[in-house]
């Protein structure tokens, strides 16, 4: 009976030691599969980006805003979306204990946690100077301006928008991508940011709006390049889906695209002249952008993260300049333009199968042959080091040729 009691013992007492033990290794799976993804969110309350990604079928990791603190978890990816309210605001880490009557206590909830802003800013201006993609929207501004001090508002004053619907003119890349120069925006809640001006970024989409202080005009989506990154801010992120939401995501998610594409222009000397990211979605039978062009040559770089496209380039008047079907995820077309003006890339997808990310670059110049400008440039080089040379042999190598006297 003692050895069957003993037995039990020991089963109830192994049982417990096992069981945490095994928790322990799912809660260490978990943290490994941290980080697989290439995509975060900043958990947030107001800007739903989640559920966009989700739509669009773009894996990613949801992190806490504590975690913008840590570089070691931020470097993991290669693009992170910083939306507006991922702060916790004071009176939700509050208990406050009561009775039918009155307060009895206010204190801090156990797990309250204060984030250093400055680590926080610190970490975002290492991330998108090394290279990655960061989205920040409506509130999340005071990271993004603690990291790079880019907005000017007016009267210092950023909390002045009112609800009203706005008619954003769109501009560069966003209006390239959605084939429109105007947006109706309607930003529904008070206290918007609104936003003078930005130092060294491309305004996208701007408007003219009313404030306590009058009507004003002001840039409400910009793009800007930091080191090898870039960053993306929107006022207005009231929209789930649309054109202008839809430009914002795939811009962040699939930046990584673009790199190469900009590297073979920049290879060839080109300017790049636009820079674009989408992928068909369920029903959709064919993706179209506008591509500018300048007058004389101009290139436009393809590349498919995943599928094939049967790609058509056609006139602003809809006729086709040239079509090909063929099975390459990297295509190139020249196109040489008479004057200032635009075209159409037109995208068929080969297969049933949606959801795969593809990037567009256009760049103008001729295509001489790679690297042209700095092969000239080493030339020039070499050729002014032979000259000081031969100078120096001429008039300084022979020294004093004359007689000393004693």
């Amino acid at each position: 009976m003692k050895k069957g009691i003993a037995s039990i013992s020991f089963a109830i007492i192994m049982a417990g030691a096992i069981v945490p033990a095994a928790a322990g290794r799912t809660d260490a799976a978990k943290k490994s599969l941290l980080g697989r993804n290439r995509v975060a969110v900043i958990k947030s309350r107001y800007d739903m980006v989640d559920a966009v990604l989700d739509n669009f079928h773009i894996p990613y990791d949801i992190l806490k805003f504590r975690d913008l603190e840590n570089p070691g978890i931020i470097n993991r990816y290669r693009a992170v979306f910083v939306p507006s309210g991922i702060d916790t605001p004071l009176e939700e880490s509050l208990d406050i204990f009561a009775n039918a009557v009155r307060y009895k206590s206010v204190a801090l909830k156990p797990d309250f946690y204060e984030v250093d802003e400055e680590k926080v800013a610190k970490t975002i201006r290492q991330f998108v100077k090394g290279g990655g993609s960061a989205y920040f929207s409506g509130y999340s501004f005071e990271y993004l301006q603690k990291a790079f001090n880019i907005f000017e508002y007016f009267d210092n004053f950023p909390y002045m928008g009112m609800p009203a619907r706005v008619e954003a003119v769109l501009d560069h890349d966003l209006s390239r991508f959605s084939m429109k120069n105007r947006m109706a925006l309607y930003l529904d809640h008070p206290g918007w940011i609104t936003i003078k001006s930005v130092e060294d970024s491309e305004v996208i989409a701007y408007g003219t709006f009313e404030t306590p202080r009058g009507v004003r005009t002001g840039p409400i989506s910009i793009t800007a390049r930091r080191g090898s990154g870039e960053i993306l801010y929107t006022s207005y992120d009231g929209t789930l889906f649309s054109a202008f939401r839809r430009f914002n995501i795939y811009r962040i998610a699939g930046a990584y695209l673009l790199k190469s594409l900009e590297s073979a222009a920049w290879k060839w000397n080109q300017r790049v002249t636009g820079r674009l990211v989408d992928s068909l979605h369920r029903l959709e039978f064919a993706g179209m952008h506008r591509i500018d062009l300048e007058e004389g040559e101009n290139t436009i770089y393809f590349h498919s993260g995943r599928d094939c496209y049967q790609i058509d380039i056609i006139d602003k008047d809809q006729s086709l300049i040239e079509s090909r079907d063929l099975f390459k995820r990297d295509q190139i077309f020249s196109i040489r333009s008479p004057s200032k003006g635009y075209c159409y890339i037109k995208l068929y997808p080969s297969a049933a199968a949606r959801y795969g990310m593809y990037a567009v670059v256009s760049a103008a110049g001729m295509r001489i042959f790679p690297y042209f400008y700095q092969f000239i440039g080493a030339m020039i080089g070499v050729l002014a080091v032979g000259a000081a040379v031969k100078v120096y042999r001429l008039f300084l190598i022979k020294g004093y040729s004359g007689r000393w006297r004693g």
